[in-house]
C-alpha cells in the first residue's frame, strides 16, 4: 500500500511536470519559425501530453526507468532543435524590400503591394564578368536582397566570382549562410578550415560544385594562366562576408598594433606594412 501510494504521488508530480513543459513549448511559438521548427515544437507538445497519461503506467508496471529523467532528456533534445534556423520562413507570398523605409526590423520591411512589379524580381547583374584589376585579382558580384528587392524574407541570393589568373578569394566567412559555387570557367583550389583546425580542400573544374559549411572559413584560389569564374548560391537573403585579412588589418577605427603583433607574432612595422596594403583606395 506505501509503495502504490508513493508511485501514484510520482506519477502526480510527473503529469504537472508535463503540463508545465507543454506550456514552456507554447511560450516559443513565435513569428519566423521555419516549418522544420514547428514540427519540432508540435512533436515536443505531443510528446508532453503522451508522458502525462501513458507513460507513467507503464513506467509503474515495468519499473524500467526513471521517469523525470526520461522528461528532461526529451524535453532538452526538442527545445534545442527548435532553436536550428537559418533566414525565417516568409508570412506571405512576397515582402519586396522598401529599403526607403525609416523602420527599423531584423531585415527589411514590406514595400507596398501595389507598388511591387517585376522589376523587383529581376537583375541582369551577374550576366557580366567583374573587373579584376585589384590587389587580390578578384571581384564578387553580389545579387542579394540589396540589389534584387524581391529576395527579402525568401531566404536565397547568388553571387557571381571572377578570378585573374593568380586571383584568390582570400579566406573569409559567411555567418548567416552556407554556400555552394559552381564552376562556370576554369579550374580553382578551394577549402575551407573546421573549428578542430582541419583543412578540407580540392580542385574543382568547369561544371563541378563545392560546398562551404556555414561560418567557416574558407578560400578560392585560381592557380591557372587563364581567367575562372564561378555562381555562388546562398541559404540566406543577405548571408554577409568577413575578410579574414581586412577585418583584422583594415577595421575602423584600426585594431590595435599590440593585438595585433601579439596574435601573429611579427613586430609592429609588419603589421603597419600590412595596414596599409589592405587600406581602402581613396
Amino acid at each position: 500500500m506505501k509503495e502504490s501510494k508513493e508511485w501514484n504521488l510520482k506519477r502526480a508530480q510527473t503529469k504537472s511536470k508535463a503540463r508545465i513543459s507543454g506550456l514552456w513549448g507554447l511560450l516559443f511559438i513565435r513569428p519566423g519559425l521555419s516549418n522544420y521548427q514547428l514540427l519540432c515544437l508540435f512533436l515536443f507538445l505531443f510528446i508532453s501530453i503522451l508522458l502525462t497519461y501513458w507513460l507513467p503506467n507503464y513506467i509503474m508496471v515495468n519499473h524500467t526507468m526513471k521517469l523525470p529523467n526520461f522528461v528532461l532528456l526529451v524535453t532538452s533534445a526538442l527545445l534545442l532543435a527548435t532553436t536550428v534556423s537559418s533566414d525565417p520562413d516568409l508570412l506571405q507570398d512576397l515582402c519586396v524590400a522598401d529599403p526607403s523605409s525609416g523602420v527599423k526590423v531584423n531585415g527589411f520591411t514590406c514595400k507596398e503591394a501595389s507598388k511591387v512589379n517585376a522589376s523587383d524580381f529581376f537583375s541582369s547583374i551577374l550576366a557580366k564578368a567583374g573587373a579584376t584589376n585589384n590587389a587580390f585579382g578578384s571581384l564578387v558580384t553580389g545579387a542579394n536582397v540589396e540589389k534584387v528587392p524581391g529576395l527579402n524574407t525568401l531566404g536565397v541570393s547568388l553571387s557571381r566570382i571572377d578570378y585573374a589568373p593568380d586571383g584568390i578569394n582570400p579566406p573569409h566567412t559567411h555567418p548567416r549562410a552556407t554556400e555552394i559555387v559552381f564552376v562556370l570557367e576554369g579550374q580553382l583550389d578551394v577549402g575551407f578550415i573546421t573549428t578542430a583546425n582541419v583543412l578540407i580542400s580540392k580542385t574543382i573544374n568547369k561544371g563541378e560544385i563545392f560546398v562551404f559549411p556555414k561560418g567557416l572559413v574558407h578560400f578560392q584560389k585560381n592557380n591557372a594562366n587563364v581567367p575562372a569564374a564561378v555562381i555562388s548560391a546562398f541559404n540566406s537573403q543577405l548571408p554577409g562576408t568577413q575578410s579574414i585579412a581586412t577585418t583584422l588589418f583594415a577595421a575602423t577605427p584600426s585594431l590595435p598594433d599590440h593585438v595585433l603583433t601579439k596574435t601573429f607574432q611579427i613586430g609592429t612595422k609588419e603589421v603597419q606594412k600590412i595596414k596599409s596594403r589592405l587600406q581602402p583606395k581613396k
